[in-house]
């Protein structure tokens, strides 16, 4: 599964392909399914960490830079800096300065700078070394799991001149030139040296990755590929060492909501629909009314369904969840705080549930797109006189995720449109009822109105304070809504996921 990176906070497209991995190999271990990776483009010195913190190990992620560096299974082994044997401390002295940083000096005059890396103690993140007219000349960037990763060497001026990724034994074995074109400093050239005896230069990093795509499947002939991020779609679509190609869409594919046949396309999607579609074995989407709707724009493409989002057997096994369990009245809002999220209406919305509901509260977790979106949010609560009923709860673990789900009563979903919404399927899981403005396409898949939750006009915040007040004031209803939310994820269990994944990958 073919992605750019996975990074310290995800979005809902990282958190499904992460999730499809751990599925897929859950049940190659039954064979059912053949084993997965979560492949990555970008040089990413926290990768390890970050796998590590949305639940995947080291055989389930495979990165480019890692794969030349001859690093992909590497353990962490930490590093401090005191510790650090290319350091002559019988020559140079090492000045702390706090717990952030320490300068290595001689004779007082700093040499160089070590950073520390974030979240530790002591461990070394990079280190920027100086000339004797304080000018930085190079910084050595170490990898999170305790070993020196990369070098970078800077121009007179400061601005970036090469970067070299290093193996192990400390030797360079990819190289990349930066040079001045029409006034920016940008990468000019990718150098693969010594690769299985042969040198190779790329113009960009997308040729070179196609190179490691081809490559990886060259040895693996029977792989299949799934592009999920619209900017990998070309580079997918001309891998020439596997048969089978596929496109995931996470999401809706155009702004016109009200016109999704006709509507202009995002500008993302024009590689994958437009120009490369045919290359691709099928274009996969979550529903069956995105599938029409695609179907219908590009008669000559295939376009199959195979749902992103999947219960674990565990989890919905667990004890289902009372009224009584959970923290009294509480509204939820799950997802990025980014304006096509529309994250302000669950503001207005409560604003208007307060009213009838004195002590109606609404947490929010998910991280803001921007700080100014953070702000307006703050500041439009106060405005609303509802600041004390919220919290934003900021961008947490799958772990307390699901603890946050359990105390929930009703799960709000504001967006303008979702591919399908693995926060209501989440939220299904635990036994939250939701309610969703009236959007293309996943309210319409997920929500059975008056049953497991509503849909409402869309944009009208209005009408869905009135479900949810409505909902949180007759326990008899929330219970029977609780129920069918409960009943309604049961479509999402692995088995039943494996059966349409088989059939939709043969």
């Amino acid at each position: 599964f073919v992605s750019e990176n996975i990074f310290a906070y995800n979005s809902g497209t990282e958190h499904a392909q992460a999730q499809r991995v751990k599925f897929f190999n859950r049940q190659a271990e039954q064979g059912r399914l053949g084993q997965a990776a979560y492949v990555t483009r970008d040089y990413n010195r926290f990768l390890s960490r970050d796998a590590n913190a949305i639940g995947l190990n080291t055989d389930e992620v495979l990165n480019m830079y890692d794969y030349f560096q001859g690093t992909t299974h590497v353990l962490r082994q930490e590093q401090p800096l005191r510790l650090l044997s290319q350091i002559p401390v019988d020559k140079y002295h090492i000045v702390g300065h706090g717990p952030n940083y320490s300068t290595l000096e001689d004779a007082g005059r700093v040499v160089a700078r070590i950073n520390v890396m974030p979240a530790t103690i002591g461990l070394v993140n990079d280190i920027t070394y100086y000339d004797r007219t304080d000018n930085v000349t190079a910084r050595e960037n170490f990898d999170w799991r305790g070993f020196k990763s990369s070098v970078d060497y800077f121009h007179p001026d400061g601005r970036l001149a090469v970067q070299k990724f290093l193996n192990l034994s400390g030797e360079t074995v990819l190289e990349v030139t930066h040079m001045n074109i029409n006034g920016q400093l940008l990468p000019s050239m990718y150098k693969l040296i010594n690769y299985l005896g042969h040198d190779y230069r790329f113009n960009t990093e997308e040729q070179l990755f196609l190179f490691f795509l081809n490559e990886i499947t060259r040895q693996q002939p029977d792989t299949t590929l799934i592009s999920d991020r619209r900017g990998l779609d070309h580079i997918v679509a001309g891998v020439q060492g596997t048969t089978h190609k596929f496109a995931y869409l996470h999401d809706i594919h155009t702004g016109d909501t009200k016109h999704p046949v006709r509507g202009k396309l995002y500008p993302a999607y024009i590689n994958v629909l437009e120009r490369y579609g045919e290359a691709f074995t099928a274009i996969l989407v979550p529903t069956l009314a995105q599938q029409r709707d695609l179907q219908t724009r590009y008669p000559r493409l295939t376009i199959k369904v195979a749902p992103d989002v999947v219960i674990d057997e565990q989890t919905l096994a667990q004890p289902r969840v009372t009224l009584s369990e959970r923290q009294s009245h509480q509204l939820l809002y799950v997802g990025r705080l980014s304006p096509e999220k529309r994250p302000e209406q669950a503001l207005r919305v409560l604003a208007r549930v307060v009213k009838d509901v004195p002590d109606a509260t609404l947490v929010y977790y998910g991280y803001a797109a921007t700080q100014e979106m953070m702000h307006d949010l703050q500041e439009l609560a106060t405005r609303l006189q509802v600041a004390d009923h919220v919290t934003f709860g900021g961008y947490v673990p799958s772990t307390d995720l699901q603890k946050a789900y359990q105390q929930a009563q009703v799960i709000l979903q504001t967006s303008i449109g979702e591919g399908l919404g693995m926060n209501l399927v989440e939220a299904m899981g635990n036994g939250v009822p939701s309610i969703s403005f009236d959007v293309p396409y996943g309210a319409h898949a997920l929500i059975e109105d008056g049953v497991n939750g509503y849909i409402v006009p869309d944009g009208s915040n209005l009408a869905m304070a009135q479900k949810v007040s409505e909902l949180l004031l007759d326990d008899d209803e929330w219970t029977q809504m609780s129920v069918a939310a409960y009943d309604k994820a049961q479509a999402f269990a692995e088995s039943k996921m494996a059966t349409i994944w088989q059939q939709v990958l043969n």
